[in-house]
């Protein structure tokens, strides 16, 4: 059997500075302890479900769901019965409370496919126009943009296409898409289970080749390109729009992409990236991502984000979060103010997923800046700059002469004297020992 994927600007005023919450820790509800996540699908803000693996022994099969009706605070667990015990669970596509479909595969005998669910997972029935038939069929994935439309992708049945059905009717009848608008595949070539990307009509899947297959019409007509690395299994991708995206790797390998993913770029983006899932953030007011995973330098799992399109990153950790965010399988946002991150639950009331805290984004924790703050205190005549790890302070007038600038080891607090500043507006750049930067204005009166 082949391998599966498992997988801000601050004008002063205040001196403190307190620690902000980005994630809190909710519980799945699995009996089973270590049900870790491995995929995340949302339906709307409220509606979200999510399927989980054995995080103890990867190998095993759990056929498992859970959902949530109020946005991932409280969660309902399930058992996905097919009627056999010879397959996994591949991919899973919300649609709402009680309708979901799941692609399954052959794990050890057995026709994969897709089955659908239309009473919150009591039952679940097999779509059998997609038929999944062949000795060869294994499902990879399903998707669905709405509750009529969808895709479902398998690898390839023969040696010369990738078994691909997409449906308008909710699973009614499934059409295969004709081998013309699939490029062929090489030779044994194949893809994963849940490695898909979707932003708006566009969906990407990724192969064992290296390769990126991209469909911007719903599943219905394909391109493929080759990528930098050699099998998509090694890395994660995550696209903010139809033509900007971003390609990292489990050995922390960055590329970024502007034609779809025709093309990809090595870069060396500063702050802290992970090597785990990504995902970007619809709605955000500029071009922004989370990830997982481990942190190079500081081998410490976690999270981070990006409110710039990937160029720097800031370690969620670092702003005084819980640091045991330690599931960098999978993490999705629906909106600026409703996401989820995996995790790993301990009991049936205990842990199992991170959901995003709205009134933190809401107070602008997307926003570089909260991790300094800085301002002038009259009463002293000095420059306050408060954070973390602080390494460098530039200060500039309007005009953008440099006044001031100062390096420092790692500290947290740094006061200078502004007695030879003439009045008016400054902008104080603050780097820290990690690489995250923030540009901040102040004041002199």
């Amino acid at each position: 059997m082949k391998k599966l994927l498992l997988l801000l600007t601050v004008f002063a005023g205040s001196a403190s500075v307190s620690a902000q919450v980005f994630w809190e820790e909710k519980s799945t509800g699995f009996a089973t302890a270590s049900r870790g996540v491995n995929q995340i699908s949302y339906a709307d803000a409220n509606n979200v479900w999510i399927t989980v693996y054995d995080g103890v022994t990867t190998t095993n099969v759990i056929r498992e769901y859970a959902r949530s009706t109020d946005g991932g605070n409280t969660w309902t667990p399930g058992v996905i019965n097919l009627g056999v015990t010879t397959l996994g669970i591949g991919c899973i596509s919300a649609v709402d409370a009680t309708t979901a479909f799941v692609a399954a595969f052959p794990d050890t005998g057995g026709t994969g496919g897709v089955w659908k669910t239309t009473d919150g997972g009591a039952t679940w029935n097999r779509q059998s126009t997609a038929s999944f038939n062949s000795a060869s069929s294994f499902t990879n994935v399903v998707h669905f943009w709405d509750a009529n439309n969808g895709f479902t992708m398998g690898d390839p049945d023969t040696p010369t296409t990738f078994e691909i059905y997409t449906t308008t009717n909710g699973g009614t009848n499934w059409s295969r898409v004709p081998s013309g608008n699939v490029p062929a595949p090489l030779a044994d070539e194949y893809g994963y289970t849940r490695n898909l990307y979707v932003n708006g009509d566009d969906v990407w899947f990724g192969t064992n080749k290296g390769r990126i297959y991209h469909s911007s019409n719903r599943g219905l007509n394909w391109s493929v390109a080759q990528t930098p690395i050699a099998d998509m299994q090694n890395g994660n991708y995550a696209f903010v729009s139809s033509t900007e995206g971003l390609l990292t790797t489990d050995d922390w390998q960055f590329f970024r992409t502007t034609d779809g993913g025709l093309t990809w770029v090595a870069e060396s983006p500063s702050g802290t990236f992970r090597n785990g899932a990504i995902c970007h953030v619809p709605g955000a007011p500029t071009p922004t991502y989370v990830c997982l995973g481990n942190d190079i330098d500081l081998d410490e799992r976690g999270s981070s984000y990006s409110t710039d399109n990937g160029l720097t990153w800031i370690d969620i950790n670092q702003l005084g979060d819980d640091v045991n965010n330690d599931n960098g399988t999978d993490v999705e946002f629906y909106s600026i103010d409703n996401g989820l991150s995996s995790g790993f639950n301990t009991s049936a009331t205990v842990g199992g997923i991170f959901k995003s805290v709205p009134t933190a984004l809401a107070n602008s924790v997307f926003s570089a800046d909260k991790l300094f703050t800085a301002y002038i205190n009259n009463a002293t005549r000095t420059l306050q700059v408060n954070g973390k790890n602080i390494s460098n302070v530039a200060v500039y007038d309007v005009l953008g002469k440099q006044v001031f600038n100062g390096s420092y080891t790692s500290v947290d607090t740094v006061s200078i004297n502004v007695d030879s500043f003439n009045s008016g507006v400054y902008m104080v750049k603050v780097a820290n020992a990690e690489g995250n930067s923030s540009t901040i204005k102040v004041i002199k009166q």
